[in-house]
């Protein structure tokens, strides 16, 4: 794991002096740069794969005159170097060099033989190119901005707003400000925050010929895997699925690994299985726990008696809220939509005290294996469309008991109303939540929905995968952890266990509820199997409580001239404790706007 920029065209040495120094979280080990009259590549490493200085990037392919920085981990690249590479030497033990050489053997095509995350750009000497690319998951970002004929691109924005062409040119994007406070939405559709700055879509790449001055964007074609190891017709569990895939993730250099453990069904299964087979590794886990803990917050203690973890807490009164969210906010370069990112960023900074580089997260598991409430009421619809009523009554029922608050059968018919009119229902409650902005919605479209799929449940899961959920959380993720020099591993997107889950009839997937995969694995206690998901184990309220005065202060000393934001109602918004997220998620991009507008 490590942070990589370059520039393309216009560029002085302290423009690359600059990078390094605001790429040096990223990677403390060493940072090093490559430099040739029409761009200049700027790596910053963070030892993983190999804790020797062969590891170091910018990596040169002796051969070919190519050149790479990468910011990632490739998980199968033992079994690449094994099997195409038996006969050649390597002068380090590093997933790195595997890329320049597969990048030689196989073009572009190299893509589909990586298994892992990853962002990282390759100057192909003989075409006069450079490729930029990011992982099909876009669990590692890049984000790049361009203007006439000055290109640049880097792990993080702070890093393109160190660059004078591109703070002076930077713009709000204020229809994603909106959907930011609105639907809590941040990351998808290539846009951010800040209009002229964009994010390289997952699975995505950059082709820039430097001979014609220009670059386009292509969407790579992911072919699946010819041998279909994991296809209906072989007999794979997900007990066998999940232990090798673990294995894959549990390469690193490092002798201990950090879990996180929530209590709930991705984190606890997540750890009870890496730390029954730990690979020769240490293996600790690292919790929150609140004053008044929710089900799956009373389970951490109960998993850390029967599974003896070596665990580490942090508990509620230990946190300065009002300073951690602050420096979250500049450590991911982006508001935050509730108070679990920035406890996010505490455990991180514990983990990093404890001298853990390498971190494994349950993110990604709700996305693969369908946990979110939407996803049940999207496949009871599929089942309603297709006429199966039996098989909807039966499964409605047996839903109820993990959604007893919920009105799953109304839910359920909803999402057979078309996209059109569900945001329009929709459009009446984000209107409620913004209208206390100083602006003219009607210059805004904003939808909740996307419609990317004919089909209604498959619409709902690229939903959550491009724009509702998973792209902020890995991007938070990514980014806290890097700001304590920690790679960030999630075992629940790794490309076998995506396989698996698309090879797996649907029905299978709700067998006995939402993520029945998950609950039916055999490790997975009872205690656990049988309850509802619950959101990340963070106190809002109480902190806004808590904090108050010193929020109040804030807005109203610093909070001058921000678009969009009216003090006074910003300031009668907070004493109505039913407007807490939309006054939150407000104060959030007051306090984002002055980090990159003001100072």
């Amino acid at each position: 794991m490590c942070g990589i920029a370059g520039i393309i065209r216009s560029f002085e040495t302290s423009d690359i002096d600059t990078v390094k120094i605001a790429l040096r979280h990223r990677g403390p080990d060493r940072q090093s740069s490559f430099k040739k009259k029409e761009f200049c590549f700027i790596h910053s490493l963070l030892k993983i794969m190999d804790l020797s200085d062969q590891s170091l990037q910018p990596m040169i392919d002796d051969k070919t005159g190519n050149v790479i920085i990468f910011n990632g981990s490739i998980y199968n690249y033992k079994d690449l170097k094994r099997n195409y590479f038996q006969n050649e030497k390597f002068k380090s033990k590093t997933d790195t060099e595997i890329l320049l050489k597969m990048y030689q053997k196989f073009g572009l095509n190299f893509l589909n033989y990586l298994k892992g995350m990853y962002a990282f750009a390759l100057f192909d000497k003989e075409k006069n190119k450079i490729f930029i690319f990011r992982d099909k998951f876009g669990i590692k970002p890049l984000f790049y901005f361009s203007k006439l004929k000055f290109f640049i691109f880097a792990s993080e924005i702070k890093i393109l707003l160190k660059n004078k062409i591109v703070k002076n040119s930077i713009e709000v994007n204020y229809k994603k400000v909106l959907e930011f406070i609105a639907n809590r939405h941040l990351n998808g559709a290539s846009s951010t925050l800040i209009k002229n700055i964009k994010t390289l879509n997952p699975g995505n790449f950059i082709e820039y010929d430097l001979n014609l001055k220009k670059f386009e964007i292509f969407e790579f074609d992911f072919k699946k895997n010819q041998n279909q190891k994991y296809s209906k017709e072989n007999n794979y569990n997900f007990e066998d699925v999940f232990k090798e895939s673990l294995n894959y993730l549990s390469i690193t250099e490092h002798k201990k690994i950090a879990c996180l453990l929530s209590g709930g069904l991705d984190s606890s299964l997540l750890s009870i299985v890496l730390n029954s087979q730990n690979n020769d590794k240490e293996i600790h886990t690292f919790s929150s726990i609140l004053n008044q803990p929710n089900i799956e917050n009373k389970n951490v203690h109960r998993l850390v008696e029967d599974y003896k973890f070596n665990q580490h807490f942090i508990s509620e009164d230990s946190i300065n809220f009002f300073e951690d969210h602050l420096k979250t906010i500049k450590d991911i370069d982006q508001p935050t939509p509730d108070a679990s990112s920035t406890l996010h960023n505490v455990l991180c900074r514990k983990v990093a005290e404890n001298g853990f580089k390498v971190l494994f997260t349950g993110n990604g598991g709700d996305e693969n294996f369908f946990g979110y409430p939407l996803h049940a009421y999207g496949y009871l619809a599929n089942l309603l469309q297709r006429g199966q009523f039996t098989k909807y009554f039966n499964k409605l029922f047996h839903f109820k008991k993990l959604y007893k608050n919920k009105n799953i059968f109304l839910r359920s018919l909803k999402e057979l109303i078309s996209i059109n009119v569900l945001n329009t229902i929709k459009s009446y409650q984000i209107k409620s939540r913004i209208n206390h902005l100083n602006i003219d919605m009607n210059k805004y479209s904003i939808n909740f929905y996307e419609k990317l799929s004919n089909d209604i449940f498959n619409n709902i899961v690229l939903n959550y995968n491009s724009h509702w959920g998973l792209q902020s959380f890995l991007d938070y993720e990514d980014k806290n952890s890097m700001a304590y020099g920690i790679e960030c591993r999630v075992p629940f997107l790794y490309d076998d266990i995506e396989e698996f889950s698309l090879n797996t009839n649907l029905d299978l997937h709700f067998e006995s509820g939402p993520k029945s995969i998950l609950r039916n694995h055999q490790k997975m206690p009872n205690y656990i199997k049988n309850k509802p998901k619950f959101a990340f184990a963070a106190n809002l309220q109480g902190y806004l409580i808590k904090d108050k005065k010193k929020i109040k202060e804030k807005i109203y000393y610093d909070f001058k001239d921000i678009p969009m934001i009216d003090n006074k109602k910003l300031i009668k918004l907070q004493e109505e404790p039913s407007n807490n997220d939309s006054f939150f998620r407000t104060y959030s991009y007051g306090i984002w706007y002055n980090n990159n507008f003001k100072n």
